[in-house]
């Protein structure tokens, strides 16, 4: 007999403890691969060059309530800032171009924002990348061209059932039973194609259609025909580039400026984001840990499994020793056996964590609109392998000082 059937055999022998040091292994390893690919994706989509924005020009509050309603389509704006104000920034010499957007409305659950039309033609949600409707790429008919048409964004038209020609009225506000404003029928004329950022769980209506609903009084009505009067939630900024794709440093100065306003401030996602994720930091800190634990109690169940399975096989060692067997080979056996179940852990818990990911990832593409990849890789799938290994010799070697001998 082979020492590899000998390995199989003693695996066979021992199923029930073998499987459950595999089970523990796997159960480590899916949370590491999951917590670790998590976290690192959710950085990278909430850093990714603040989708597309270099600047948000918004109202005096929380610069983080500001990027999460601006660029995610969460929380609720803190006020509204003048338009005058928007059209004197973007006459600014450092400011390539500026989106205005109004918020404060939903459907179904989904936020509704009126916003420039020139949002589907010049906007760039990443570097070099426009919004399409093109059918090949997952979108659907066009942009909105008058005031009772809109645009959905591809996950909000899959979750509500969205088609081309459909209707609905808006609600006037972002929480339930918050009034509907029952005259105000809007078509949709256009799905884009997905993107994998939170526009795609946006519904998009024109500018001045914010300023034409019914029921929003004649201090709002005026505003569309009176630009001294007019309000906008904020504005998406475009900064000129030096030296290739570098921001233009003059961006602080005009940050500076503005913000010594009262009521206006201009924010910069990248610098604001990085504050969220220091805040909640801890919450990644825990998670690791309890994986590295569980990782932890595995190799001790593994130690543990192959100290009960040699106990059991003490006849069989003495015989296979008076056989000839060196303490070497029975050493050999023990670290086979040892990294076999590790292996077998670690694949079998590679693929739950990436599993884990998979239906996590559903569930935050609904809720925020942010895209996670089952199939991305972290740094736990590149250097996890070698380091389970590495348990494995360790957890396979503990019982030769009471065994081998």
């Amino acid at each position: 007999m082979s020492l590899w059937q000998i390995i199989f055999r003693s695996l066979r022998q021992h199923w029930l403890s073998s499987g459950l040091a595999i089970l523990s292994i796997a159960l480590g390893v899916a949370l590491l691969i999951s917590v670790i690919s998590l976290r690192e994706q959710s950085h990278r989509n909430f850093t990714q060059e603040g989708l597309g924005v270099d600047a948000v020009l918004g109202p005096k509050g929380s610069p983080l309530q500001i990027v999460l309603n601006a660029l995610y389509h969460l929380e609720e704006m803190p006020g509204k800032i003048k338009w005058s104000y928007y059209a004197k920034v973007i006459k600014n010499p450092i400011v390539a171009d500026g989106i205005p957007f109004a918020t404060g409305h939903s459907y179904a659950g989904f936020r509704v924002n009126a916003i420039d039309g020139r949002f589907f033609t010049d906007f760039e949600y990443m570097l070099g990348k426009h919004f399409s409707f093109d059918h090949r790429d997952g979108g659907r008919g066009r942009a909105f061209q008058s005031r009772n048409e809109a645009v959905s964004g591809w996950a909000a038209a899959k979750a509500l059932g969205i088609r081309l020609g459909d209707t609905f009225n808006p609600v006037c506000g972002v929480n339930a039973g918050d009034p509907v404003h029952v005259n105000d029928t809007i078509t949709f004329t256009g799905i884009m194609a997905p993107t994998g950022t939170p526009h795609d769980r946006a519904i998009y209506i024109p500018l001045k259609t914010f300023y034409t609903i019914e029921g929003h009084g004649p201090e709002v009505s005026r505003m569309a025909v009176d630009e001294n009067y007019r309000e906008i939630s904020g504005a998406y900024l475009k900064i000129k580039r030096i030296r290739g794709n570098a921001i233009h440093p003059g961006i602080q100065d005009l940050k500076y400026n503005i913000n010594q306003s009262s009521s206006v401030q201009l924010v910069i996602p990248n610098e604001v984001l990085p504050r969220l994720f220091n805040i909640i930091g801890w919450v990644d800190h825990v998670l690791l840990a309890i994986a590295i634990l569980v990782t932890l109690m595995a190799a001790l169940f593994l130690f543990t499994a192959l100290f009960s399975a040699l106990h059991e096989r003490r006849r069989d060692i003495a015989l296979m020793r008076s056989l000839g067997a060196k303490r070497m080979t029975i050493f050999g056996l023990i670290i086979a056996e040892s990294i076999l179940i590790t292996i077998f852990g670690s694949i079998l818990g590679v693929c739950m964590g990436h599993g884990i990911v998979a239906i996590g990832s559903h569930f935050v593409n609904v809720e925020t609109g942010l895209h996670f990849s089952a199939y991305y890789l972290s740094r736990a799938d590149i250097f996890l392998m070698p380091s389970m290994l590495i348990m494995g010799l360790i957890a396979g070697y503990s019982p030769r000082f009471v065994h081998t001998n």
